[in-house]
């Protein structure tokens, strides 16, 4: 029988001395992600097997050793190569810390970014990274935030630049992003949206996936999912989390959650408790 993923052996990390900095580390995972976007920039270190990350125009290819990065908000997905195990850590860092650190190095205020490059030639960086999270586990992050963070400011100055508002941005597309996020718990149905914006339903879907990259219910259901995590940290019931974010009852979000975090509400909700051990 094929493993699930409350099978998956992995592990969430988190401390007050790093607050921007969320690590989950993976371990010999056969288990593939759909489509999906994290709101914070990820970095994916890849510690053995191979993996395959789909993006919007390109396929890559990571090996152990491989470092990639992938600005917040960029649809992907990360598969197994052949259903061979692969370990990995993925490292979340905060949007608005990274945000921060670019104004200050531009000299401006900096809203949004992109990343100049997915798959970095770095193995030096990405070892002394995995180093540094195995330290983490063992010591905690006291001891280590400095540099951690160093190394965190060092990717994101090189690999990464500030990002205007785009002058050909799609009108149809961010007006149909607008009204599916003024309610993600109850949004119009889109039959009604495309009466008020006067097309077909059909063709606001094949807009919408041309100019994100990811369809209007994929997009809205992103969105409950990474709503849900802040209010499960917050301590709120798992049943009332569904609700809140729009899910008919926790099954649906049970699924969603699986689906786009490879973990479930409640695996996610019990990190809190880890993160006050790691203080």
């Amino acid at each position: 029988m094929r493993a699930t993923v409350r099978d998956i052996n992995q592990r969430f990390w988190n401390s007050k001395s790093i607050p921007h900095l969320t690590i989950r580390t993976t371990y010999n995972s056969t288990q593939s992600y759909k489509a999906h976007y994290h709101s914070e920039l990820s970095i994916g270190l890849i510690e053995s097997g191979s993996t395959c990350l789909s993006m919007p125009e390109e396929q890559i290819i990571l090996d152990k050793g491989d470092i990639v990065i992938i600005e917040p908000n960029m649809v992907h997905a990360c598969n197994p190569v052949n259903d061979i195990p692969r370990s990995y850590h993925m490292l979340y860092v905060d949007n608005d810390w990274c945000c921060e650190m670019l104004s200050a190095l531009y000299g401006y205020e900096v809203t949004q970014f992109r990343c100049d490059q997915y798959k970095l030639d770095q193995q030096d960086i990405g070892t002394q990274l995995s180093a540094l999270v195995s330290t983490l586990s063992a010591q905690g992050a006291q001891n280590v935030a400095s540099e951690l963070d160093a190394h965190l400011l060092n990717l994101l100055s090189n690999f990464c630049s500030p990002q205007r508002e785009a002058e050909n941005s799609d009108e149809l597309a961010s007006k149909l992003k607008h009204r599916l996020l003024r309610d993600i718990a109850q949004p119009s149905p889109l039959d009604i949206m495309s009466k008020e914006l006067g097309r077909s339903k059909e063709s606001l879907i094949r807009n919408f996936k041309n100019h994100f990259g990811i369809t209007p219910k994929s997009f809205l259901n992103n969105n409950r999912v990474e709503k849900a995590k802040l209010l499960l940290k917050s301590g709120m019931n798992i049943v009332d989390v569904a609700t809140e974010v729009g899910f008919s009852d926790q099954s649906q979000l049970h699924r969603a959650f699986v689906n786009y975090t490879a973990s479930t509400p409640r695996q996610y909700q019990q990190m809190t408790s880890i993160f006050d051990n790691n203080l």
